[in-house]
């Protein structure tokens, strides 16, 4: 089976490589127009065949812990440092190279390319590195998130970022996106082993968005196998902190795992200024021989509401929403709440559970400025212990900030 999937991944790599060069056109030299669109500065030919632009973004955060148990250490991190080149070639090809330069360190992020043309210019193709179609916090960009972090249960279950090739087909109405994917860009195939091979889907269709309204909902499944065929999987996740690195609700490693599988499940509604949002994700865990399978979970909720008269744009095409631009020159003000809970613990494996509340205000002070404010209190049981390093039972809180700088 994992042999068949390699074959056909390796198909379809040769066949979009081949439609790329029979689409190629003749080079020649087209003069660019700069110009600045929403704080973003861009380069279009006067066709708009051809346009260039960059994307930088860096994120400032600090935080501040009241401790319960266990000593926590409060500081302030480069949390992102992000520059990202975008290109449009010949209308119908889009690259985009995505690099984090933070912690002195140097991540590729997206790093990918894709077809536009597909099924009327409403789908495309792509292959590289990019974001698996699983969850709408997920894949709204961090650019675009309410709060400074994704929830515990995003963190700890939803996938991510892996190498794959994809193909999505979109209406007004409604959006579907299924692709192949292998590992995170940072894991290299062993000598021995065959690199897994996973199959990720996600639906989404909207309402309501001709009454100054949107009403959105989801579904997304992906079927996975251990990385580098090692029959051991593991889940950890922060709570909903990064400047700290300690992570209580951890399984370890667990061993003989045949394949597993994510449900998740998206709702999103906006009225003008108010904004709600839940996400829930459920692991269904195949081990080997007669161990018994395991289950665990996670959700969040959340609701805000914005002091002034903005909102959140939606974009139908993605399936997510978009980038704030406020309407006053004084900014947008906003005030958030999100509940949170995930569950790593089932039969022999003890990972703990955690529950989440956090209460946010953000300013956005203009499109390529904006400030989070956020008091998350956090209720550890007592198997969320980072593997038996820490005090179990953990009920702490903290205080956290972010300057966020887009340009």
């Amino acid at each position: 089976m994992r042999m068949n999937v390699h074959r056909a991944g390796i198909a379809a790599v040769a066949a979009l490589l081949l439609a790329m060069a029979a689409g190629s056109a003749v080079a020649e030299s087209v003069p660019l127009q700069g110009e600045s669109a929403d704080g973003v500065l861009l380069f279009e030919s006067a066709d708009g065949r051809f346009r260039w632009s960059l994307d930088g973004r860096v994120n400032l955060d600090g935080m501040f812990f009241v401790e319960d148990k266990n000593p926590l250490g409060d500081g302030v991190q480069l949390r992102r440092a992000r520059l990202a080149f975008k290109s449009v070639l010949w209308s119908d090809w889009y690259v985009e190279m995505d690099v984090d330069f933070a912690e002195e360190m140097t991540a590729m992020k997206d790093v990918y390319l894709r077809y536009d043309n597909l099924f009327g210019r409403q789908g495309y193709a792509r292959i590289g590195n990019f974001r698996e179609p699983f969850g709408l916090e997920e894949n709204t960009s961090s650019r675009n998130i309410q709060f400074q972090e994704r929830s515990q249960a995003t963190d700890g279950f939803v996938p991510g970022r892996k190498m794959g090739l994809e193909v999505a087909r979109f209406a007004p109405r409604w959006r579907a996106a299924a692709g192949v994917f292998g590992p995170d860009i940072a894991e290299f195939e062993t000598e021995k082993d065959d690199m897994s091979w996973n199959v990720t889907g996600r639906f989404t269709a909207n309402f309501l968005r001709d009454r100054g309204q949107v009403l959105h909902v989801g579904l997304a499944g992906s079927h996975r196998q251990p990385q580098l065929q090692s029959s051991t999987l593991r889940f950890r996740t922060r709570n909903e902190y990064h400047v700290n690195n300690y992570k209580f609700v951890d399984t370890d490693n667990i061993s003989n795992v045949d394949t597993y599988d994510l449900i998740g499940g998206e709702f999103a509604y906006v009225n003008r200024r108010l904004r709600l949002q839940a996400e829930v994700v459920d692991v269904a865990v195949k081990r080997l021989g007669a161990l018994e399978g395991l289950n665990f979970g996670g959700a969040y909720a959340c609701a805000s509401y914005f002091l002034t008269d903005d909102t959140h744009p939606y974009v139908w095409q993605d399936g997510e929403f978009g980038k704030l631009v406020p309407r006053a020159e004084g900014g947008a003000w906003e005030v958030l709440a999100r509940y949170s809970t995930v569950d790593m613990t089932d039969l022999d494996v003890k990972g703990g559970e955690s529950t989440a509340l956090t209460l946010g205000l953000n300013w956005h002070a203009n499109a390529n400025v904006r400030i989070y404010n956020s008091w998350v209190m956090v209720d550890n049981d007592e198997n969320a212990n980072a593997k038996r390093a820490l005090v179990g039972n953990d009920d702490f809180q903290f205080y956290q900030f972010r300057v966020l700088l887009m340009f």
